[in-house]
């Protein structure tokens, strides 16, 4: 029987996951992971309860692993220093490589155990001897850009059961499981906050753990200075409000400079880009073998069409249309029709 892990959130998607795999016959074991806070919305104590009933109404062992050092060091500092630098990060997709596809895989691997199964949306096929992921079916949850920075070595050790499904499919799903088997499930209110920040702004999550803020100026991008800002966390590419300026038109951070902490302004045509750099690339399928490639510039957006120009260090995105505030910090991800070639940090 083959062993699988679980990842487990106490959130409806892992726990259909679990259920799935178990009806299936895999040998299932859960693992929840204890990030930092554990009343963050990934998983706060009641969550932690509701999936250990859960796992014992279905037989299955369940485990819990700190995690919090690693999160702290990795991931929260990871995201404090993209903003003292005048980037905007992506929290979540670092995590999964990091923390979720780096070191629980490692840590389960280690434990004897051969697959790793999470409740993201998202398909994992194997074609002529190569795996590689896939669009969801549900267009509305599909996570695959959450993906695109894990190890592409590790995909033929990992299970998606829900990339088939649509998130009503597995509401009515989990309704008729408690119904049959008698256990309790309160669904999670979903939140796209980021995670380990609760009842705050990020930029007072920053003040709480940095020593001085980057201050510096607001300059239009002609070149005239408007006015003083007392950190540059507060800032990111593309904003409008709380710029704390007056001018004629609606102004909109153009640009941070690391350097000198300045913030350049600019009106809204200048968000505008039909070309932007991408580093740390992590490539699934060699994409100058794909044509018709389409890049996706946040979670959010709808798929562009491009043109790529692989450097060593960094790929060169030539984008067929401009578009609004390709992000620096941001995660990019890669496509020919369904399939995730890859993905990236937009540089500057």
């Amino acid at each position: 029987m083959k062993k699988v892990a679980v990842g487990l959130s106490g959130g409806i998607d892992s726990t259909f996951c679990a259920y799935l795999l178990k009806k299936e016959g895999w040998n299932v074991i859960g693992f929840t992971l204890k990030f930092y806070p554990q009343d963050n919305r990934c998983c706060d104590v009641e969550s932690l309860y509701q999936t250990k009933r859960f796992c014992h109404k279905l037989r299955i062992p369940h485990y819990v692993i700190d995690v919090e050092d690693l999160f702290k060091r990795e991931i929260i500092s990871y995201f404090i220093k993209s903003y003292l630098t005048g980037l905007t990060p992506n929290p979540c997709a670092f995590c999964n490589r990091i923390i979720k596809f780096g070191y629980f895989f490692e840590k389960i691997k280690s434990l004897g155990i051969d697959y790793l199964a999470t409740g993201h949306y998202v398909r994992v096929e194997k074609k002529n001897r190569r795996v590689f992921l896939k669009r969801a079916k549900d267009e509305n949850k599909t996570q695959e850009y959450f993906l695109s920075l894990i190890n592409p070595q590790i995909l033929k050790s990992l299970v998606f059961p829900l990339g088939d499904y649509t998130k009503e499919e597995i509401r009515e799903e989990i309704k008729r499981l408690v119904k049959e088997k008698g256990i309790f499930f309160r669904e999670r209110k979903e939140s796209y906050d980021i995670c380990f920040i609760k009842n705050k702004h990020y930029t007072e999550f920053i003040e709480e753990n940095i020593d001085s803020f980057c201050e510096g100026e607001i300059k239009h991008i002609k070149g005239e200075i408007l006015g003083k800002h007392k950190g540059i966390h507060y800032f990111t590419y593309g904003q409008r409000e709380g710029l704390g300026i007056n001018w004629s038109k609606p102004l909109y951070v153009i640009d941070i400079e690391e350097k000198t902490h300045t913030v350049v302004v600019g009106e809204k045509e200048n968000l505008f880009k039909d070309k932007f750099i991408v580093k740390e690339c992590n490539w699934f399928l060699n994409p100058v073998e794909f044509k018709d490639i389409k890049v996706k510039i946040r979670y959010s957006s709808p798929l562009y069409d491009c043109d790529l120009e692989i450097k060593d260090n960094f790929t060169l995105v030539h984008l067929k249309e401009k578009v609004d505030t390709p992000t620096p910090g941001q995660i990019v991800s890669f496509y020919y029709e369904d399939i995730l070639l890859g993905g990236g940090v937009i540089g500057k």
